[in-house]
C-alpha cells in the first residue's frame, strides 16, 4: 500500500479533525503528559528525541543515500534521497510558520495557547513542531517505498513526536500540525518528486513498491 489519493485525503482529513481537538484539550493534555512523568519514559524519550533533531535525520538519510549507492539499491538510494529532499523542503515551510505564529513553548515563561503573532524571539516557536514535521515527512517517503513497514515507521514517527509533549517542548496541536505538513510534503514529493543526482529531472512517480 502506498500513499495513493484516497488514502492521502483520509489521513489528512483525520489529521484535520485531530488538530481541531486538540486545539481545545491543548493545556489539559499538556498537564496530564507532565503529571505522566516517570524514570522509564524520561529514558524512552530521551533516547528517542534527538532522532527528530537538527539535522539528524538528514545526514542518516544522506548517509544511507550514499551507502545504498555503493551497494548497488538503487530502489534504497532513491528513497533515501527523496526522505533527504522532503526533510529539508518540509523543514522549510516548518521554519517560516514558527516564526510567523510565535506560539508560545509550554514551557515558556509567557506560555499560553494563544498566538502571537510573528516573532523570532527564543522558545516563541512552538507551531508547528519540528520534529513531528521532520519525522513524519521521513517516515512517510520511506513507507511509501516500503509499504511492510509503514506501521513501525509510523509508529516510531509518533513516538518521537509524542515525546515532545511530553518534555512540555510542544501542544499536542503542534505536532499534529507537523504530521500534516511532513504527510503532505512527502506525498508531493514522491509523485512529482526531483529525481537525486545523475537520474532524470521532475520524472512523474512510478509506483514499484505494490
Amino acid at each position: 500500500m502506498t500513499l495513493s489519493g484516497n488514502r492521502q485525503r483520509a489521513a489528512l482529513g483525520i489529521l484535520l479533525l485531530l488538530f481541531g481537538a486538540a486545539l481545545v484539550t491543548d493545556h489539559v493534555v499538556a498537564a496530564w503528559a507532565l503529571r505522566c512523568r516517570v524514570p522509564v519514559l524520561d529514558l524512552v524519550v530521551g533516547i528517542l528525541n534527538p532522532i527528530g533533531s537538527g539535522i539528524t535525520l538528514l545526514i542518516a538519510c544522506a548517509a544511507l543515500a550514499v551507502l545504498a549507492r555503493r551497494l548497488r539499491r538503487l530502489w534504497l538510494q532513491d528513497a533515501a534521497w527523496l526522505a533527504a529532499l522532503a526533510f529539508v523542503c518540509a523543514g522549510a515551510v516548518e521554519f517560516t510558520l514558527k516564526h510567523l505564529v510565535g506560539r508560545p513553548r509550554p514551557d515558556a515563561p509567557m506560555a499560553t495557547a494563544g498566538l502571537l503573532g510573528p516573532s523570532f524571539a527564543a522558545d516563541i516557536d512552538s507551531f508547528p513542531s519540528g520534529h513531528a514535521t521532520s519525522v513524519f515527512a521521513v517516515a512517510a517517503v520511506f513507507a511509501t517505498y516500503y509499504p511492510r513497514l509503514r506501521w513501525p515507521l509510523y509508529g516510531l514517527a509518533a513516538a518521537i513526536a509524542l515525546g515532545r509533549v511530553y518534555l512540555e517542548r510542544h501542544y499536542l496541536s503542534d505536532i499534529i500540525a507537523g504530521a500534516a505538513l511532513g504527510l503532505t510534503v512527502a506525498v508531493r514529493l514522491y509523485r512529482y518528486r526531483l529525481i537525486v543526482p545523475g537520474r532524470m529531472i521532475l520524472e512523474r512517480a512510478v509506483d514499484r513498491s505494490a
